[in-house]
């Protein structure tokens, strides 16, 4: 049986920085282990950077006061902007940011502007080769499953291997940061060996593709602009996240659903550009679990869209009418102004999102074609569902340990972070934790 001091479960931003920071103590004896021979993430979709505290963590979660956090994300920063192809794409403090803070601010909407990076999803392999190469005592267990944990008496024993040809690893510290598309599968794994878990939010919306021209007046300041909502008539919080000028919208499979996303290259730009609209779902009783609302959800626009998602044009939408195949482009409605960069099916979003969603999704819309009028230009593209699942949360320590004694948690997947930036954040703090815990 193979033995290790820390196996982490996990490829991505938040299993590479913890293995790193391992590392640069004086640990050897290191495994990552993902069933991926590359991280399915955010380190291989677009490389956007965001180098702010308010984006991408709860400092409050963490116990991070301002200059600890600061301190951290700078400690990220150094790392991540010498990769290849990276480059920075936002300079915050500018007389245009602090002119498009006060726009946002007579709509009582808050602006974020941070110090932005971005390196571009044809650009994705080679930082992920660069990152790896760091590390040079930590042994990769790529394109192997961890198929279940076991709790020893003195150590950790995890089951894994290549599809069916099963073998042990042994280790007596584990990370899990199995990123978004492992998190169900570590949540069963955590509650059969009595690891605590709670629900946490969802968020829950659509992706926005327009012309790019009416938006460049602002990303070409911005480039990936947040604007956070907090909605009159339910009093709900709804926010942009993920903006790509001249990216593509694309579809992401969970199995027995697709959900939208987006992206950006580096080396080819698209007409249009797009950004999620968000809103953010907490659940309480009688029902608070979240994960299945999302899944509700998502699976009714799979039917609704005979397995694909749904699209639907502003102008359509605002006449209370679907979108149609033999319209879509129609130039009489000036529909021709934005071509889709994604094919999806068209139709009428209204009928598979709760009521509630649309109202604050259209009531933001209306709030920041404000701002930056043209966002509801007729031709603008509207697909859903975009939902993004950080829903279970592991109530842990301050260095991310959990209620089971060894095992610690990290990144997007076990609801500690919010992106590359803040998953590289948690990484390292587990693996400080580690190290002042048990080694």
């Amino acid at each position: 049986m193979e033995k290790y001091d820390v196996l982490i479960i996990g490829s991505g931003p938040a299993g590479l920085f913890a293995a790193m920071e391992l590392e640069r103590r004086g640990l050897k004896r290191i495994g990552i282990i993902d069933r991926e021979t590359y991280p399915a993430g955010g380190l291989l979709n677009d490389g956007k950077l965001n180098f702010h505290r308010r984006i991408g963590i709860d400092t409050a979660e963490l116990g991070l006061d301002d200059t600890r956090a600061d301190a951290l994300i700078g400690e990220v920063k150094e790392i991540l902007t010498a990769v290849p192809g990276c480059r920075q794409v936002t300079f915050p403090g500018t007389d245009m940011i602090l002119a498009w803070e006060r726009i946002a601010w007579e709509r009582n909407v808050d602006f974020i502007a941070p110090e932005q990076w971005h390196w571009g999803t044809d650009n994705g392999r080679r930082v992920v080769d660069h990152l790896r190469n760091r590390l040079k005592s930590t042994a990769f267990l790529l394109g192997r499953e961890v198929h279940s944990i076991q709790i020893g008496p003195d150590s950790i024993i995890l089951e894994c291997g290549r599809e069916k040809d099963s073998c042990p690893l042994e280790c007596s510290v584990l990370l899990a940061a199995p990123g978004r598309k492992g998190a169900y599968w570590f949540r069963s794994e955590a509650r059969r060996i009595d690891i605590d878990t709670a629900f946490g939010p969802i968020d829950v919306g659509i992706r926005v593709e327009l012309n790019r021209k009416f938006f460049d007046t602002l990303t070409d300041t911005v480039y990936d602009p947040k604007f956070l909502i907090r909605t009159n008539r339910h009093r709900d919080r709804v926010r942009t996240f993920c903006t790509n000028p001249g990216g593509r919208v694309r579809f992401e499979h969970y199995g027995e659903f697709k959900i939208m996303n987006g992206d950006a290259l580096a080396g080819q730009k698209t007409s249009n550009t797009n950004f999620a609209l968000l809103n953010t779902i907490r659940l309480t009783e009688p029902f608070s679990d979240t994960t299945m609302f999302g899944q509700m959800i998502a699976k009714q626009f799979h039917l609704l869209g005979d397995g694909a998602p749904i699209v639907q044009r502003v102008g359509d939408f605002r006449e209370g009418k679907r979108s149609r195949k033999e319209t879509f482009l129609s130039e009489r409605h000036h529909f021709h102004v934005c071509e889709p960069s994604c094919t999806a099916v068209p139709g009428d979003i209204t009928l598979g999102m709760p009521a509630r969603i649309v109202d604050n999704l259209w009531e933001s819309l209306k709030t920041l074609d404000k701002i930056v009028p043209g966002i509801l230009h007729p031709s603008t593209l509207l697909y859903a569902p975009e939902i993004k699942f950080f829903d279970t949360n592991y109530p842990t320590d301050e260095q991310l340990e959990t209620n089971i004694g060894h095992i610690f948690v990290a990144g997007d997947g076990a609801g500690k972070s919010r992106g590359i930036v803040g998953a590289a954040v948690t990484g390292i703090l587990a693996a400080r934790g580690m190290l002042a815990k048990h080694f």
